[in-house]
């Protein structure tokens, strides 16, 4: 006949705190409290699991009492004694008992909250694993990685038949002199899975997996993200550079005898779009407007004028003002 595993543990706690206080703790109590202690919002929700039943617990790698859950039930019981210990003891006292008797085989991860014991003793102890798999975008860096990375925050998922832990944090490295800088430091995510197999908090063995990349941000944003600023001429003009590519001018240089060049004159064709003409501020009715002598320049401050992008149309260096 298998072991009521609920009904053990209520009996457990009702004895033991009776050797301790002359307040008595209820029957019904000492139950909720046990449900909470296995994951369950209440003992009805316990009594009513019939895929991954207690009775397994004994094969269970892994062991997670809910103290979060146990807080949250004590708090909505009325009439508990004023001196019943802690959750966490109570958690511990249940535990010992479990492993003693031989009803729980593994190991028991008690620690406030399971987010806790991720951050602080899981991830740790299983910084190699997660080196490993990130060796590969490791050695696109220029550095070495020797410290354990700090994790901040890490959500939990219930998906059922299994519980997922992610945590998401920077990996900073040690610059390397000798390679080129290419990134130190990766963003990183890690995933913890647990397979249910008795009850809410019995599983299988954990499933690790890590993964990330180089953050970029060191990187200037034109290059990370392809994107050009917008061409000297067309901020000169007000406009945007597809309104720019609508429209046909002749150029004219404003130039000393010696080649200097003081300014452009642009003149519009009369085929141009009137409603991108409305926009150029100072426009004449003739369609001309001035230009500085740096209006063709390429918008990269370090990009070499013979490789500018964008040419000067139509102009005529013979042509000019002065």
């Amino acid at each position: 006949m298998s072991i009521d595993l609920s009904k053990l543990c209520a009996d457990f706690l009702r004895q033991n705190h009776a050797y301790q206080s002359v307040d008595k703790l209820k029957a019904s109590h000492a139950r909720e409290l046990v449900a909470a202690f296995f994951g369950y919002k209440s003992h009805a929700a316990l009594m009513a699991e019939k895929n991954y039943p207690l009775v397994q617990l004994e094969e269970a790698l892994i062991f997670i009492p809910d103290i979060p859950l146990m807080n949250d039930r004590r708090s909505k019981l009325n009439g508990l004694p004023n001196d019943l210990i802690q959750s966490i003891e109570l958690a511990k006292l249940l535990s010992d008992m479990l492993v003693n008797e031989g009803l729980c085989g593994g190991d028991v991860w008690l620690y406030e909250t399971l987010e806790t014991y991720i951050i602080e003793v899981l991830l740790p102890d299983c910084q190699s694993l997660i080196d490993d798999q990130l060796s590969g975008v490791m050695a696109e860096t220029n550095a070495g990685f020797f410290d354990t990375p700090y994790y901040g925050d890490v959500q939990i998922e219930d998906h059922g038949d299994e519980l997922v832990a992610i945590a998401k944090t920077q990996y900073k490295g040690e610059s390397l002199d000798d390679k080129p800088f290419c990134g130190d430091t990766l963003d990183i995510v890690v995933q913890v899975k647990l397979p249910r197999m008795a009850g809410k908090r019995g599983f299988y063995d954990f499933e690790l997996e890590a993964g990330g990349g180089i953050n970029d941000d060191w990187v200037d944003p034109e290059l990370r993200y392809g994107i050009r600023p917008q061409s000297r001429l067309a901020a000169e003009l007000g406009i945007t550079d597809e309104d720019l590519e609508l429209l046909e001018w002749y150029t004219l240089e404003n130039s000393s005898d010696d080649g200097l060049i003081y300014s452009f004159v642009l003149t519009f064709d009369k085929s141009c779009p009137p409603e991108i003409l409305e926009k150029i501020e100072g426009l004449s009715d003739d369609l001309t407007i001035h230009v500085s002598a740096n209006a063709f320049d390429s918008p990269y401050l370090d990009e070499p004028d013979e490789n500018m992008h964008y040419e000067v149309p139509n102009i005529f260096p013979e042509a000019q003002w002065f």
